[in-house]
């Protein structure tokens, strides 16, 4: 067999309407990007909702609503680290810039997001009695201020017992910022809802992460094939670029998926689903602090349990979206074993679909292929000596880890291809973001 090119989204073809709404993925972000802290719990499914009311408000588009929404739902994924993420939370905090540029270079190639990335890159520009229009020469759209008041207004309200009430009394609070923080127009609007209780409700409901996914007909947002592989391939990138330890994982993992399902004899109509689980396997690991995934030495009995739970943030992150429930569960079995000794649900071998069995190889495979903040990647010998030992302790499925032995040169060498490829992407991004100013 000749060697494998790596894979990209045009491979599966196009136009294909998987039935997949684009929110549904991005509801899926906010989750897991707010499970990191207890304190950040709904954050961004607050600053969603409450910006496109506000949007609603001031009479924007349909478009511009839907920006205000997806943005709100995506505008602090660029802080990667525990400490960023609680940083922002203050009202007001130094550099708050940085992290913001970080999303907009990780969401501006996207071309879905192409507006979307320039609205969150300045959600938090003060308004500065109208200096606020531009950024270092840059305009600063009317959206980036209504993400950056309704993030605010999230922070200082919390909106848990009378959330109307709480609303009201910090009315005097926020006017006191404008124009210094705050875009008069934007707080005017905000003012014209508060007698509409409703959406203050709607703050403090335990069904909001339901009522925000009711904003956007689904239909209005279904992807395509090639978009629904782009946007998994740009969830990996937000997933593994936090670290340099792990920016080429979840491709290696994709590909070396891919191509043992296609070894295996996985029917096609599988294969794109099998793919894309590989760049969502470790969308849990977003919920990891960054100092327990960069930490050099072994981690404590507490890190671990918090590393280890990634698995289980994966599939529940991944199984609200619809028509995925085979990939969440793919994706989130990667560390389950065949003897009933992984996690986060314990299952054996006979639970297992096979395509999580495929992963859970792959997974292994790619990870001792990589640099790890420990140790240094492994030889192709001893690769095999490990994947060897655990397929014999039942570990790993031993029919799939004898293809892969079979194929070794030839899934190593794809394997390798793919985490080439996501090296340079990786080495772009760090070269954008050299650009901040």
């Amino acid at each position: 067999m000749g060697r494998r090119k790596v894979l990209s989204s045009q491979h599966f073809g196009e136009g294909v309407c998987l039935g997949v709404p684009l929110l549904d993925f991005v509801l899926c972000l906010a989750e897991v990007t707010d499970f990191v802290s207890p304190s950040l719990l709904e954050h961004h499914l607050k600053v969603g909702y409450l910006a496109f009311r506000l949007g609603e408000a001031l009479g924007l588009s349909e478009e511009s609503c839907k920006t205000l929404l997806l943005g709100g739902l995506l505008h602090d994924i660029g802080a990667f680290s525990l400490q960023e993420r609680l940083h922002a939370l203050r009202f007001e905090f130094n550099n708050p810039d940085y992290h913001a540029f970080v999303a907009y270079v990780l969401l501006k190639d996207f071309p879905p997001f192409s507006t979307l990335a320039e609205v969150v890159r300045f959600h938090h520009v003060p308004w500065e009695e109208g200096k606020g229009r531009e950024r270092r020469g840059v305009p600063v759209p009317l959206e980036s201020h209504i993400l950056h008041f309704a993030d605010r207004v999230s922070i200082v309200c919390a909106f848990n017992e009378d959330p109307v009430g709480v609303v009201q009394e910090k009315v005097g609070f926020f006017e006191n910022f404008v124009p210094r923080l705050f875009h008069p127009e934007v707080f005017r609007a905000f003012q014209s809802l508060l007698h509409k209780e409703y959406i203050w409700l709607d703050l403090a409901s335990s069904h909001l992460r339901r009522l925000v996914g009711q904003l956007i007909p689904p239909e209005e947002l279904c992807l395509g094939v090639e978009d629904f592989l782009a946007f998994a391939e740009l969830v990996s990138h937000l997933i593994d670029f936090r670290s340099p330890f792990t920016a080429t994982h979840s491709a290696g993992v994709a590909h070396v998926a891919y191509c043992l399902g296609d070894l295996t004899g996985l029917p096609k109509s599988r294969e794109h689903l099998l793919f894309t689980a590989g760049f969502l396997h470790d969308l849990g690991k977003m919920a990891v602090p960054l100092e327990i995934l960069e930490k050099p030495g072994p981690l404590t009995e507490r890190e671990m349990r918090i590393m280890k739970s990634h698995a289980y943030y994966t599939f529940t992150a991944l199984s609200w979206a619809q028509h995925m429930k085979d990939v969440a569960l793919w994706a989130a079995e990667h560390h389950e074993r065949c003897n009933g000794k992984g996690y986060p649900f314990g299952r054996t071998e006979d639970e297992l679909l096979f395509e999580s069995r495929v992963m859970a190889v792959a997974d292994v495979f790619t990870a001792l292929a990589e640099d790890r903040p420990y140790r240094k990647a492994l030889s192709p010998s001893r690769i095999r000596e490990v994947l060897g030992d655990m397929a014999s302790s039942r570990g790993l499925d031993k029919g799939i880890v004898e293809v892969l032995f079979d194929h070794f040169a030839e899934v190593y060498e794809f394997c390798k291809d793919a985490q080439s490829k996501a090296a340079s992407a990786y080495a772009n991004f760090r070269r954008d973001l050299s650009h901040f100013a």
